[in-house]
C-alpha cells in the first residue's frame, strides 16, 4: 500500500507521468522493430487468423472484428516481454533502480509502450476491412474506447508476464504464448460464444480477449454477447489486477535484491 501511495503522491504525479511517457517513447522506438515483436505481434496473428478462418462459411467481413482483436491482443502484449529481457541482459534495466522515477511508474511507461504499439497496429486490419471488404464502423463512439480499453488490458497482461526473471527473450515469449493461445481459443473469435456449450462459455469468461472482441463486434455492426458496460468493467478490472500484480512482484524483487 505504501508503494502505491508514494507513486500517486500529488507532488510527484506530474513528474512521474512525464518520465513514464519518456520510457514509453524510448521502448516504442527501440523494440517495435525487434524480431520477436514483429513475428509474434504482426505476422503470427495474421496467419493464425487465416489458418482458422479460411474455409468457414460466411463473408470475410464477419471475421474483421476478430482479426482486429487478435492483432491488438498480440501486439499490445508484446513490447514489455520482448524488451525487458534485453534490458536485463544488457544490464540497462538496473539503471531504472537508480533513476529518479519509481519502479511502479517505470512499469506504467512500459505498459504504455505496449498500449500505443498495439492500438496503432490494430488500425491496419481495420483499414483492410474498410477498404478491401466494405466493413462499416457502425459506432465510432464505441470503437475508440473499445480499442483503448482492450489495448490497456492486453499491455498490462504483457507487463505481468515480463516479470519473469530471465535474460532470454525466447523464454518470456514461450510463457507469453502459453498464456495467450488458450485465452485466444476461448474468446469466441473462432467459435461464437452463443454456439459454445455452457462449460466453454464459463471458461471464456476468464479471457479478457472475450470482452475486447465482443466490444469490437458491436462497434463494427455485428451482434455482441455481453452488454458493453459489462465488457468495459471487466477489461478495467483485468487491467488493474494485471498491473497491480506486476508492480507488486517488481517492487518485492527490488526489496529482496
Amino acid at each position: 500500500m505504501s508503494v502505491w501511495l508514494d507513486a500517486l503522491a500529488p507532488k510527484r504525479l506530474g513528474k512521474e507521468l512525464r518520465r513514464s511517457l519518456a520510457i514509453a517513447v524510448k521502448d516504442v522506438r527501440i523494440y517495435c522493430l525487434k524480431p520477436p515483436v514483429l513475428l509474434f505481434g504482426l505476422v503470427f496473428p495474421f496467419f493464425l487468423f487465416l489458418a482458422f478462418y479460411v474455409g468457414r462459411k460466411g463473408p470475410i467481413t464477419e471475421g474483421i472484428p476478430g482479426l482486429v482483436a487478435i492483432s491488438l491482443f498480440f501486439a499490445s502484449s508484446n513490447i514489455a516481454p520482448a524488451g525487458m529481457p534485453f534490458e536485463r541482459m544488457a544490464k540497462t534495466f538496473q539503471r531504472y533502480l537508480t533513476a529518479p522515477v519509481s519502479l511502479t511508474w517505470t512499469l506504467f511507461g512500459k505498459s504504455l509502450a505496449g498500449f500505443a504499439f498495439g492500438v496503432s497496429v490494430s488500425v491496419f486490419p481495420l483499414l483492410v476491412g474498410i477498404i478491401g471488404y466494405g466493413t462499416r464502423i457502425s459506432s465510432p463512439g464505441l470503437l475508440v474506447p473499445s480499442l483503448l480499453a482492450s489495448g490497456l488490458c492486453f499491455s498490462s497482461l504483457g507487463t505481468l508476464v515480463a516479470t519473469m526473471p530471465t535474460e532470454v527473450p525466447g523464454n518470456v515469449m514461450t510463457v507469453l504464448n502459453f498464456v495467450r493461445l488458450p485465452l485466444l481459443f476461448l474468446s469466441g473469435i473462432f467459435v461464437p460464444l452463443a454456439e459454445m456449450p455452457s462449460w466453454a462459455r464459463g471458461l471464456a469468461a476468464i479471457s479478457p480477449l472475450t470482452y475486447g472482441n465482443d466490444l469490437l463486434r458491436r462497434s463494427l455492426g455485428f451482434e455482441g454477447y455481453h452488454p458493453p458496460w459489462l465488457s468495459f468493467m471487466v477489461l478495467v478490472l483485468f487491467s488493474s489486477v494485471f498491473f497491480s500484480v506486476a508492480a507488486w512482484i517488481f517492487n518485492l524483487s527490488r526489496r529482496r535484491s
